[in-house]
């Protein structure tokens, strides 16, 4: 994808532009994030953009800025994916290891705490040693899948089964393993 474009405002107002059929052209980002591998959002209208360099760029909640700077001493990354509150990237290491960011109010981003805004990427520890091969988010759960030994994590809500256990509400952080 080299151009991006918007149909509203870029402060994260809505508005009906004059024709609907034409996109208007976001010319402000730097040219590297223009070449993107993928663009994920969440609940408040933060956004993170995947550089085809393997780089990880963040506006803030409901504001938008010109010039945006990559997320520092991280390794390249291949994929991302977001949640209600909480965003997921995956390395494009030989071992790729899984980062989290966000709200972690139901434990979704595999910490062991709760109710705290994680402001830039960090290392999920407890999947550090599993060789993960796919993420995703859905709500208030993150989900990550070992392919070699069909066993999928999970993590966050499980208050109406979402991950597997319908009894459990809050986390699944002791017990990640559905296979």
């Amino acid at each position: 994808m080299s151009n991006l474009k918007s149909l509203g405002d870029i402060d994260g107002k809505t508005k009906q532009p004059k024709k609907f059929e034409t996109l208007d052209p976001i010319k402000t980002f730097p040219e590297e994030v223009t070449k993107i591998l993928d663009v994920v959002d969440k609940f408040d209208n933060t956004i993170v953009f995947l550089s085809s360099k393997g780089k990880l760029y963040q506006t803030t909640k409901k504001k938008y800025h010109e010039k945006l700077s990559a997320f520092e001493n991280l390794p390249p990354m291949k994929s991302i994916a977001s949640g209600y509150f909480h965003f997921l990237a995956l390395s494009n290491e030989e071992k790729p290891r899984v980062y989290g960011w966000g709200q972690n109010r139901e434990k979704q981003l595999g910490f062991n705490y709760s109710y705290n805004e994680v402001e830039k990427p960090t290392l999920i520890e407890p999947l550090k040693e599993e060789n993960i091969d796919q993420i995703c988010c859905i709500g208030f759960c993150s989900f990550f899948l070992n392919k070699t030994t069909n066993v999928l994590f999970g993590c966050g809500q499980a208050s109406s089964g979402n991950l597997g256990k319908p009894e459990i509400k809050g986390d699944f952080y002791n017990d990640p393993k559905i296979t």
